[in-house]
């Protein structure tokens, strides 16, 4: 018997995928609000910093578009005159065990050791102290001993590090459901956010009264430039259609698994068949940190990295982010 699709099996795999990414998204989401609860009644001890600490971090596991949320907040704050620091863990990198600190002005990054992330991160903010490890307290105590004072802290992923007491917390959110895609807190935790910000997809997330600001990741406006695509994201479709309303034609898409790593010979062949197929490569900033270690030019690519765009909500997100006093007034409102 056929599905409903006309394919045979192909809703029944649907369904499955569903549920077991359901499954998932319930246990780990279970254990996220074990490790909450248990830090609101002062069983964790939380570290407290010496300045001010805005987390950034999402319910869903990768492709909120949390990065670029964390690199706008950091050259903000560097256009300000404040002294920048991103903690970020480095997943996958070597640093992510041992630790290390990327300097302004300093060498630039290995994505083998940093991670992907930081490695971008690097790249979009280069006026910022990047500390990268699990430990992100001994990190910041780095930059500390090596600065001797830092004005702000940005906490990359945040949201369910419950170590370090956080001034603001930031929660990037997408119309993605628990059954579509792996999440790693419940919808309901939301209501722990100070500020929203809708990222992606047409459907708005429940908010539970929290602010809400509304943003859109753009790519400058080119006019039908060929090319392959390649990804190792988590959400390739976002990049895909970002890419199509910048312009571009997309001739082959070429998904990878998120924080994919590559070896030279793989890269030279997508080179070498895009450019028989009359077509330049395009690709993220994630994956153009670890090209770049593989002796790839940037002048060989097309990187494409988009721009925050706001859409609704700038003056909110101005004032929650920067202003001292209505960051005290969504404390009182949100943590009665």
């Amino acid at each position: 018997m056929k599905a409903a699709s006309g394919i045979p099996g192909v809703a029944p795999k649907l369904l499955l995928r569903a549920v077991l990414i359901g499954a998932a998204s319930c246990v780990w989401s279970s254990v996220s609000g074990v490790v909450r609860f248990l830090a609101s009644t002062g069983f964790m001890n939380k570290k407290e910093l010496n300045c001010r600490v805005i987390s950034v971090g999402n319910l869903q596991v990768g492709g909120a578009g949390k990065t670029p949320l964390v690199a706008q907040i950091a050259n903000e704050a560097a256009e300000l005159g404040l002294r920048v620091c991103i903690l970020i863990r480095g997943y996958k990198g070597s640093w992510e065990s041992q630790g290390g600190v990327l300097f302004p002005g300093g060498p630039r990054a290995n994505a083998q050791e940093t991670g992907d992330e930081a490695a971008l991160l690097q790249e979009l903010c280069p006026k910022a102290y990047i500390g990268v490890g699990a430990s992100r307290y001994a990190q910041y105590q780095r930059v500390v001993d090596s600065l001797g004072a830092v004005d702000l802290v940005v906490l990359d992923d945040g949201f369910q590090n419950q170590q370090i007491k956080k001034d603001l917390e930031i929660l990037a959110l997408t119309s993605a459901k628990p059954w579509q895609v792996l999440f790693r807190d419940r919808l309901s935790a939301v209501s722990k956010a100070h500020l929203l910000i809708w990222t992606k997809g047409t459907e708005e997330p429940k908010t539970y009264g929290r602010p809400r600001v509304r943003v859109a990741f753009e790519l400058p406006p080119v006019h039908g430039i060929s090319v392959w695509l390649v990804t190792g994201v988590a959400d390739e479709e976002s990049v895909y259609l970002t890419a199509l309303r910048a312009g571009y034609r997309i001739v082959q898409r070429l998904p990878f698994q998120d924080h994919a790593r590559y070896d030279r010979e793989a890269v030279e062949r997508i080179l070498a068949d895009a450019q028989g197929d009359q077509c330049r490569v395009a690709i993220t900033g994630k994956d153009w940190v670890k090209w770049r270690d593989l002796g790839v030019l940037k002048s060989d690519l097309i990187v494409l990295e988009p721009s925050v765009v706001f859409k609704e909500g700038r003056e909110l997100w101005s004032e929650g982010v920067w202003n001292t006093d209505r960051v005290q007034d969504l404390e009182r409102t949100f943590h009665k």
